[in-house]
């Protein structure tokens, strides 16, 4: 993934979890502020909220019946389940984790209401598991 690598940073690490105020509430007791208050993503049927911690940022997820996550809560329960990074060119990150990677999209660029609508997209790996990439804002944010 030559070139690729050096031009990421992580944006987030998703959280999955149940009961969304209780688990916000456990992240607030670890010094965790709300960064964001819970959005409902009607796309994937299911509602997050980002909170942070320094240069730390949680991305709560809880799945409702009908998102395609929602088996993971039976494996997982409350737990992370991916890390995303950040990247300039999000169709150029995706060649590069697909073609050098050995990575399997598992989800198409969509755009991403909890991110202002920021095109993400999330790949697997055996070894490593799920990861997303976002698109990062044209100025260079990187929020």
């Amino acid at each position: 993934m030559a070139g690729s690598e050096k031009d990421m940073y992580i944006h987030h690490v998703g959280y999955l979890c149940k009961d969304m105020e209780k688990t916000k509430m456990d992240f607030l007791s670890l010094g965790y502020v709300v960064e964001q208050e819970a959005i409902r993503d009607e796309l994937r049927d299911l509602d997050i909220l980002f909170l942070r911690n320094g240069a730390y940022r949680i991305e709560l997820v809880k799945p409702n019946r009908n998102s395609s996550i929602y088996p993971l809560l039976k494996t997982y329960k409350n737990a992370p389940y991916h890390i995303c990074y950040g990247v300039a060119n999000l169709e150029d990150a995706i060649a590069s984790f697909t073609l050098k990677g050995g990575y399997i999209v598992i989800q198409e660029p969509m755009c991403a209401p909890a991110i202002r609508n920021r095109k993400v997209c999330f790949l697997v790996k055996k070894s490593l598991g799920m990861i997303e990439l976002v698109e990062e804002k044209e100025n260079g944010s990187n929020s």
